[in-house]
C-alpha cells in the first residue's frame, strides 16, 4: 500500500461510482488494492474537501499543517470480502485561532478504526450471532466487535436522554442469572411501548425501591399508572413504598401457574395414594388433561373426564373449578362486580378439603385485591416473561456473559 495516496482527477471519476455505493460522505475511492493470502480489499481514498472547519472556532481553514499518518479503516465486507479504506490525514493550521487540527472524517466513528456504516450492520439489534462469529464473519477482533456493541448501546441510552421513555404500565419480573445458585436478575420493561427498560443485578425489595426513587437518566415515571409482576411480594411492597398510589396487578398466568402446580401435586398424591394398579391406570395421563380448556377438549377426553367424575369426583371438581377460573378472567366486569365471585370460588375450593388447594386459597387471598385489579387495567406480565425468553436466547448465544455491566450493555442493545 502506498505510503502517500496520489490521484488525479481521471482517478476519481474512474472509481466515482463505487463512491456514490458506498455513500462516503468526506472521501473519494481513487485506487484498489487486493490482498489474497488474507482475503482483503483495501480502498484508496483521498479528501473530497480541499478545505476543513476548525473544531474549534468553525472557521473555514485551506491551509494544510502537515500529513501525521495514514489511517486504515475497517469497512462493510464488499462481495464477502474484507475490505478497509485507507486515506492520508490532514492536519490544518487555523489562521483565525492559531491553533492545529486533524481533519475531521464523517465517514470514519470518531477515535475509532471503523465506519459508521460497519457499526452499523454489525450492531443490528436483529442479528442472532455471538460475538465471536461476528469478529471472525468480518476479520475483527473480539475486543473491536464487543466494542461496537456496547457503543451502540451507550447510543440507545444517549438517545433515551434527549427524549426520556415515559412510562405508564411498568412490567417487573426476574430471571435466574446463573441456574440452581439462587442468582436472579431483574427485569423492567415498559409494557404500553414494549421495549426493555432496564436490567437490575439482584432483585432485592431495596435494589427496586432505590430505582424506582431514582431511575435511570431517559426514564420517566411520573406518569406510572400501573405494574404489573408475578406473586413475589418484595415487588408490591416496594412499589407501595415509592408510588402508594399506583395500582399494582398480580399477573393472571403465575395465578393460574400456581393453581396448575396445585392440581399437578393434588394428582400425583392421589396416584401415590391408589389402592390398586387398576386406579392407578385411571389416574395415568391425567397430568395434561386436568390443565386443558373445556372447549379444546376431544370426544375421547370428555368421555374419560365423565368417568373420572365417578371414580375420583374430587379430581373432576379441580377441573371444573380451573375452567370457573379461566371464564372469570375472560368476563368484561370491574372489580367490584368480580370479587363475589372470586371469594365463592375460594370458598368452593376449600370445601374440597385437598391441603395443595388451600395453599393457593391462600395465595388468592393474600393477593384478592392485586388480582382483581386486572379487571380496571387488563395487563399481564406477557411481554415481560416474552423478553425473558429473548433474553435467554441471547444469553445461550453469547455462551454466558458473567460480567453483569456487560450483560446490561447487552440485553439494551438487543431489546431496549
Amino acid at each position: 500500500m502506498a505510503k502517500t495516496i496520489f490521484a488525479t482527477e481521471d482517478d476519481i471519476n474512474r472509481f466515482q461510482l463505487l463512491t456514490e455505493v458506498l455513500q462516503l460522505q468526506d472521501l473519494c475511492v481513487v485506487g484498489q488494492e487486493y490482498h489474497p493470502n488474507c482475503d482483503l480489499r483495501i480502498l484508496l481514498c483521498v479528501a473530497r474537501w480541499s478545505f476543513a472547519i476548525c473544531p474549534e472556532c468553525g472557521q473555514i481553514s485551506t491551509k494544510i499543517h502537515d500529513y501525521p499518518k495514514q489511517r486504515t479503516i475497517h469497512d462493510t465486507p464488499l462481495r464477502g470480502c474484507h475490505t478497509c479504506l485507507a486515506f492520508d490525514c490532514r492536519r490544518f493550521d487555523c489562521e483565525c485561532c492559531q491553533t492545529h487540527f486533524t481533519e475531521p472524517i464523517r465517514d470514519v466513528v470518531p477515535n475509532c478504526t471503523y465506519t459508521y456504516r460497519l457499526m452499523e450492520e454489525i450492531a443490528d439489534p436483529l442479528r442472532k450471532q455471538d460475538i465471536s462469529t461476528l469478529a471472525t464473519l468480518y476479520g475483527l477482533g473480539y475486543k473491536l466487535v464487543e466494542g461496537i456493541i456496547f457503543k451502540a448501546a451507550e447510543a440507545k441510552l444517549a438517545q433515551r436522554m434527549r427524549g426520556p421513555v415515559q412510562v405508564e404500565q411498568l412490567g417487573i419480573d426476574e430471571i435466574s442469572n446463573r441456574k440452581g445458585h439462587g442468582d436472579y436478575v431483574l427485569i423492567l420493561t415498559d409494557l404500553e411501548q414494549r421495549k426493555l427498560l432496564d436490567v437490575l443485578p439482584d432483585r432485592k425489595k431495596q435494589t427496586l425501591i432505590d430505582w424506582l426513587q431514582a431511575p435511570p437518566p431517559g426514564i420517566d415515571l411520573s406518569a406510572l399508572d400501573s405494574v404489573a409482576t408475578d406473586l413475589w411480594a418484595h415487588y408490591r411492597e416496594a412499589v407501595h413504598t415509592v408510588y402508594p398510589h399506583v395500582s399494582v396487578v398480580a399477573d393472571r398466568f403465575h395465578v393460574v401457574q400456581n393453581l396448575n402446580k396445585a392440581i399437578h401435586e393434588t394428582r400425583r398424591e392421589a396416584q401415590r395414594n391408589a389402592a390398586n394398579d387398576k386406579e392407578k391406570s385411571q389416574l395415568k395421563g391425567l397430568r395434561y388433561l386436568l390443565l386443558k380448556k373445556k372447549s379444546k377438549l376431544t370426544e375421547s377426553e370428555k368421555e374419560r373426564l365423565e368417568e373420572l367424575c365417578h371414580s375420583h369426583p374430587k379430581l373432576y371438581q379441580l377441573w371444573e373449578l380451573r375452567q370457573q377460573l379461566y371464564e372469570w378472567y375472560e368476563t368484561e366486569t370491574t372489580p367490584e362486580l368480580a370479587k363475589p365471585l372470586l371469594v365463592q370460588w375460594i370458598v368452593d375450593a376449600k370445601a374440597l378439603g385437598l391441603s395443595h388447594l388451600d395453599v393457593f386459597c391462600k395465595t388468592l387471598t393474600n393477593w384478592q385485591t392485586e388480582i382483581l385489579n386486572f379487571f380496571t387495567h387488563r395487563i399481564t406480565s406477557g411481554f415481560v416473561e416474552g423478553m425473558n425468553s429473548k433474553i435467554r436466547l441471547l444469553k445461550r448465544i453469547a455462551f454466558g456473559l458473567p460480567n453483569f455491566e456487560h450483560f446490561r450493555l447487552r440485553m439494551i442493545w438487543a431489546c431496549g
